[in-house]
């Protein structure tokens, strides 16, 4: 027998701004934002410069081209389960599925104040339209961008099955993920994060709906069905299996407790204790049958079923015991990656501003959500089940803690907050919480308020603002290309060298002497005579007096974030670089240029004896 938990009070409700008869078009308003805005990152973020892009790339090459599991950690998200990859892999074999697109970035590594935030060097290999690899990344992306779409209904249904009688909840916690930067970022990324969070949000859905609507057997073969995916796509939404034991055994609980007077007409549901453990043995069962294969390969290949000794090989391995400084660690790192931070590494930042108006942000939600809630439990007419619904999302969010923790304990880098998403749908739905209690209290004390249409409105388009500008404002700024120099006359300037149709006009070296260990600035401008075919490489040498070679620094020119073959004839691009002599050695030292095609030999540059043409030279002393 199937009936509520929860009272209907939708009649209640009806005089909250309307917004009973029209969620759903309000809603599909918000995943539109969404979709634009997952899109809109998804095309400004260059291909793999997001979280182990590349590395996941190569998953779904593998899977693509073989046709096989990789062993070994040869391929390092191997150590995943391939739900994601293998979609991703079966939605772009047709493309080629090839790596040559993806060049990295020598400038890049190590990490520091002014390296170039790009990891990879840009060609029009990636140009619209696209082709080849570079396609079937962004076909990876979009399906992604599905997956996060995913997420974002399951987290309105989520509300509105926790709070019926109000659906700002719901609508509100959606378009707090419509609009969030750091779940846009990973949304346009290819990532099984996205996988993870979409079947966690599915799997919180079905628990909370069989809180609210009760045991029955299509529900919770659906949870074991969910739960088992979500193990196929990441390892970590293992954390959440505990959720389907809370809400099977909640409803249990609740009927065994449930009470026939006048103000609860619903007879109790007569749930058995056999019953029950039916239903959480089918939850169980349909979910380690579609994780088995995995667990037994894993066994037979490494020994237990989550290979850990292939984890281990796949991942900087952490030194020294987990404590509390490491738990405040994660907590710390969480904060920012969960608003935004957009690159493989996190090099890319909203200002610090933005990251504490998000903190003062947080603590408000703290306080509406306190607010909501002791409103909440007043109108509620049974708190039982409302409880159980709180205890679900808040043990979410905490049990992927748990498990993060746990896993850091082995491996570095794991203080990202896309890490949560398998329970990003509970705390959005906090947020939604929050807003809603916010707002109540403003309504009561002023007398007057938004209704709650107007509050989703307000609120959506304020997610909206955060979400374009954090695209527009930090993200497209970081990866698009220097402007040009403005040189005056620099069509008629001779060039000092010449490779093929790249022209170097101007040098700029230091005039005194340096000190023995102070590294040499050095400054390059080059014109491109013609339109470049080529990704090609200037390389900038130091040989001292006595012949050898001091220095040497090849790279794409202006740290790899303008590759040549996008160059427009006539422009003029500085390219700085920074020699540092070894072993450091006073005398005087020869500065030399020579250019290739990356991948290819050295161009002679024109009336020069050899590939290297010198520019002038520096002393030491």
């Amino acid at each position: 027998m199937e009936s509520p938990n929860q009272p209907d009070l939708s009649a209640a409700s009806a005089t909250r701004g309307g917004l009973t008869a029209r969620p759903r078009r309000i809603f599909l308003a918000i995943l539109l934002v969404y979709l634009l805005l997952a899109a809109g990152y998804s095309a400004a973020v260059p291909l793999g410069e997001a979280p182990d892009e590349a590395d996941h790339y190569a998953y779904i090459v593998y899977l693509g081209v073989q046709r096989a599991l990789p062993q070994g950690p040869e391929v390092t998200q191997s150590k995943h389960p391939p739900l994601y990859h293998a979609a991703a892999a079966a939605l772009t074999a047709w493309t080629g599925l090839d790596f040559t697109f993806l060049r990295s970035n020598p400038d890049a590594l190590p990490l520091g104040p002014g390296k170039p935030p790009n990891f990879f060097v840009h060609t029009t290999l990636e140009s619209f339209p696209w082709r080849g690899g570079a396609l079937a990344m962004h076909l990876a992306r979009l399906l992604s961008v599905a997956l996060g779409a995913v997420t974002v209904w399951a987290t309105w249904r989520l509300g509105a099955e926790l709070f019926p009688d109000r659906p700002a909840v719901g609508l509100v916690a959606a378009a707090f993920l419509a609009g969030l930067p750091g779940f846009l970022f990973i949304s346009g990324s290819a990532n099984n994060d996205n996988a993870a969070g979409a079947l966690g949000a599915l799997a919180l859905l079905l628990c909370a709906s069989i809180i609210a609507r009760g045991l029955r057997w299509q529900r919770t073969a659906l949870l074991g069905l969910v739960l088992g995916l979500g193990l196929l796509a990441k390892v970590g939404t293992l954390a959440l299996w505990p959720l389907a034991a809370l809400a099977v055994g909640g409803v249990w609980w609740l009927d065994r407790t449930a009470a026939v007077g006048p103000d609860l007409p619903t007879p109790p549901r007569s749930t058995s204790l056999l019953a029950a453990a039916g239903h959480l043995a089918l939850v169980y069962g349909i979910g380690l049958l579609l994780a088995a294969p995995w667990w037994l390969r894993n066994w037979r290949l490494y020994g237990d079923p989550f290979g850990w000794e292939l984890v281990r090989a796949t991942v900087d391995q952490r030194v020294g015991p987990m404590g509390l400084v490491e738990a405040l660690w994660l907590v710390k790192g969480f904060h920012p990656t969960f608003w935004g931070r957009f690159s493989a590494a996190g090099q890319v930042a909203l200002p610090s501003w933005a990251y504490a108006l998000a903190a003062l942000f947080t603590l408000l939600i703290v306080v509406g959500v306190i607010r909501f809630l002791r409103s909440a439990f007043v109108v509620q007419r049974s708190s039982a089940p409302l409880a159980l619904h709180l205890l679900l999302l808040a043990a979410a969010p905490l049990l992927m803690f748990i498990s993060i923790y746990r896993y850091s304990a082995i491996a570095l880098g794991t203080d990202q907050a896309r890490l949560l998403w398998p329970a990003l749908s509970a705390i959005a739905v906090w947020v939604g919480m929050g807003v809603v209690g916010l707002a109540d209290w403003v309504k009561r004390r002023e007398g007057e308020g938004w209704g709650e249409g107007r509050l989703v409105a307000g609120f959506a388009a304020g997610m909206t603002l955060f979400g374009l500008a954090a695209l527009l404002g930090v993200v497209r700024p970081a990866y698009a290309p220097p402007r040009p120099m403005q040189v005056v006359g620099a069509a008629a300037i001779t060039p000092l060298a010449r490779f093929g149709d790249l022209e170097l006009i101007g040098v700029e070296l230091p005039r005194e002497p340096l000190a023995v260990g102070q590294p040499v600035p050095v400054r390059l401008l080059w014109r491109a005579a013609a339109p470049l075919d080529h990704d090609l490489r200037p390389a900038l040498r130091l040989v001292h007096q006595d012949g050898w070679l001091a220095a040497e620094w090849s790279h794409a020119p202006a740290g790899g974030r303008y590759s040549t073959d996008r160059w427009l004839p006539g422009q003029v691009i500085a390219d700085d670089y920074l020699l540092l002599p070894q072993p450091g050695s006073p005398g005087n030292f020869t500065v030399e240029v020579g250019v290739r095609p990356f991948g290819g030999d050295w161009l002679a540059p024109a009336g020069g004896p050899g590939p290297f043409a010198p520019l002038g030279q520096i002393s030491y002393q």
